[in-house]
């Protein structure tokens, strides 16, 4: 039986308050250049936290996002075209995402069972291709069976779709959080630990893993839904980038998989970086991350702050106090 009893003290909670209270009141004081900018930072760091839910904590990289971030994108894209047209019932937004959401969930659950047996890189490069099959999939249902390219969306205000991308951040942050500090959370960071330990000492394996990347493909989901409003026209060469499955990989490794905080260092140094590399290298932009995301797992496995806990685990060690004490990051 999987738990989710959580304990939260309530000065926990205060600064996630102001944080939010903050981002709730940046439409009527940035620009709409800052206020775009701040979105996006917001979309990786979203997807990131969603990423680090299941792949973090398993060690299973998983390079199949685009896929579910596409589909989330692209079933509610369709539902708000269709609505629009009169074909569907009109439904509130945060419906709409809810059920996009949960197809990917279920989606993901099957997926799990068919490719959760297999680790390492065996397992990345097949969740890679997944998501290539996917971005296929839904082209050759356009072409062959509604006749169609692409989907034409109502036209949305930079405010609405801030918010929309700010709610549903925020409903990552919150899932992530919850699950994390459960007796869920601890199961998952025990496989990624050594899973042949976790199941020797009776934790089911693979409903966990199943049920952690089901539950992180719904969150990604939720972040395309949210970021479809966005555009007035999608298609989905742009729904299933692959910039969605390797720039959560690579902001989670580059900050470092073994902390919550990871996927936030490396939203803020990757977002510094990010508009910088497509205006330089436009044309091996993807190229670039593919190298980083190697290099990052060879030469820093456990990210910058991976890094800066080793360093201060030699600085103790150094001035003579025992190296047994707790350095958490």
């Amino acid at each position: 039986m999987i738990m989710f009893k959580v304990k939260v003290k309530p000065i926990e909670v205060i600064p996630p308050i102001l944080i939010v209270s903050v981002l709730a009141i940046m439409p009527f004081i940035l620009s709409e250049y800052y206020l775009s900018v701040l979105r996006m930072i917001l979309l990786w760091l979203a997807l990131s936290i969603s990423w680090h839910f299941f792949s973090g904590m398993t060690r299973y990289v998983s390079l199949g996002s685009a896929a579910f971030f596409g589909l989330g994108l692209y079933i509610t894209a369709k539902y708000l075209e269709q609505s629009a047209r009169g074909n569907f019932m009109p439904l509130p937004l945060p419906i709409i995402l809810l059920l996009a959401s949960l197809v990917n969930f279920g989606l993901a659950l099957i997926i799990g069972l068919a490719t959760l047996r297999i680790r390492g890189i065996y397992f990345a490069i097949l969740t890679f291709g997944i998501a290539v099959v996917a971005s296929m999939g839904v082209q050759w249902w356009e072409i062959k069976i509604t006749g169609t390219r692409g989907t034409y969306l109502p036209i949305f205000d930079s405010k609405t779709v801030y918010y929309s991308v700010l709610l549903a951040a925020l409903v990552a942050f919150l899932v992530t959080t919850i699950l994390r500090r459960s007796k869920f959370g601890l199961a998952l960071r025990m496989i990624g630990e050594c899973e042949d330990a976790a199941a020797h000492v009776g934790v089911d394996t693979s409903r966990y893993k199943i049920l952690g990347f089901a539950v992180s493909a719904m969150l990604i989901g939720l972040m395309g839904g949210s970021f479809s409003i966005r555009f007035p026209y999608v298609e989905p060469t742009s729904a299933f980038s692959s910039d969605y499955s390797f720039l959560p990989a690579v902001i989670t490794l580059l900050g470092g998989a073994g902390s919550v905080y990871g996927p936030i260092l490396g939203t803020i140094i990757l977002s510094l970086l990010q508009e910088y590399l497509r205006v330089a290298f436009a044309h091996y932009f993807l190229i670039i991350l593919g190298v980083l995301l190697v290099l990052i797992v060879l030469f820093m496995p456990d990210g910058i702050l991976g890094l800066i806990k080793s360093r201060k685990m030699i600085f103790v060690k150094k001035s003579g106090k025992t190296s047994e004490m707790p350095l958490h990051i």
